[in-house]
């Protein structure tokens, strides 16, 4: 090879290098090339059917916007909608902060906003985008329906202008890009059947509907300014749903949401509307039993979430133990007998 192919080929290899850790540390999805953690836990829940014994309850985490980590009684963990700030210039800041990073088993995105698909802030086995179709894993089943992003809102702010505004394009069918496209989650674990909104549409079609079922938990992104769901129509979805238990997201919540930031407010008013209970910490524990006492009642994570939301990154954020060497590590995720 002559100096001036080589010359070449190294300037090739660092300009690859650094979009390589760019990606990885700042771009969309990050690279698994650079990560240090392992599979380890995916290949235990597949060869045990979970993490650890049967706990018998579902736990349900917050950690702002609509980020929620779904823990099965078998110790598998799904964590929805991880946020970040826009990192392509398109929209202005909305959080005081990063999400912290997360370990957990599997990433599921509905849409492809900078608010539900930071999946560089997960560690995951497993990353699943705007997913259709059903999967399964140990005591956990997925489903996932394709369906599209809400565009025009009853909101404060004119939602369909605004975005006109930033980006210039219509996010209303039949020309919308992906951004404005959205998977419906349908998650099924512990005897209960819970459903993730995401940013879907107020009024899609029957047959999304039909796929969706009654269900037992529903999360939906509703806000008293009606930035997704205005209260109105979070009532009919609600009510279509026929959900037990009702928890809101994608709200203001002090410390992780810049205030006035697009206007968002608290979903404190639509929930006060309702039976309601207000949670008081980041995480709830549910059982069939427990959720079959509640009829359209909504439990309301305020301002807790599953972290220090003080407004500055917690020194290590996203550091992990290190995990052991032996080749069948995964065995420590055994049933104990």
């Amino acid at each position: 090879m002559s100096r001036t192919n080589l010359g070449g080929a190294v300037t090739a290899l660092l300009i690859l290098a650094t979009s390589s850790t760019a990606s990885a540390h700042g771009g969309h999805g990050g690279s698994a090339q650079l990560e240090t953690y392992n599979n380890d836990r995916a290949i235990a829940a597949q060869v045990y059917g979970g993490l650890h014994e049967d706990r018998g309850e579902v736990r349900i985490t917050f950690y702002g916007n609509i980020a929620f980590e779904i823990e099965s009684p078998r110790g598998v963990k799904v964590f929805v909608d991880p946020w970040r700030n826009d990192i392509t210039g398109m929209y202005p800041p909305w959080y005081v902060r990063d999400m912290p990073k997360v370990r957990t088993d599997i990433a599921l995105v509905t849409h492809a906003h900078f608010d539900h698909d930071a999946v560089d802030r997960l560690q995951a086995d497993m990353v699943m985008e705007r997913m259709a179709g059903t999967f399964r894993l140990a005591d956990v089943k997925i489903t996932g329906i394709a369906e599209k992003h809400v565009c025009e809102t009853q909101g404060e702010v004119p939602y369909r202008d605004l975005v006109k505004h930033f980006i210039d394009q219509d996010p209303c069918p039949p020309n919308e890009t992906l951004q404005w496209d959205n998977s419906v989650y349908v998650i099924e674990t512990g005897g209960l059947r819970i459903l993730h909104w995401g940013d879907n549409r107020q009024n899609p079609p029957q047959r999304v509907w039909d796929m969706i079922g009654d269900v037992d938990i529903a999360i939906l992104a509703v806000s008293d300014d009606g930035h997704i769901l205005s209260p109105k129509w979070a009532d009919v979805v609600m009510q279509k749903s026929k959900a037990n238990i009702v928890i809101p997201g994608h709200y203001f919540v002090e410390g992780v949401n810049i205030p006035a930031a697009y206007g968002l407010k608290s979903a404190a008013g639509w929930v006060a509307r309702h039976p309601h209970t207000m949670l008081d910490s980041a995480s709830i524990t549910l059982s069939p039993a427990e959720v079959a006492k509640f009829d359209q009642h909504v439990m309301y994570f305020g301002d807790h979430v599953a972290f220090d939301s003080g407004g500055e990154l917690p020194a290590g954020d996203g550091e992990l133990p290190e995990v052991p060497p032996p080749a069948r590590a995964w065995e420590r995720f055994a049933p104990k007998p």
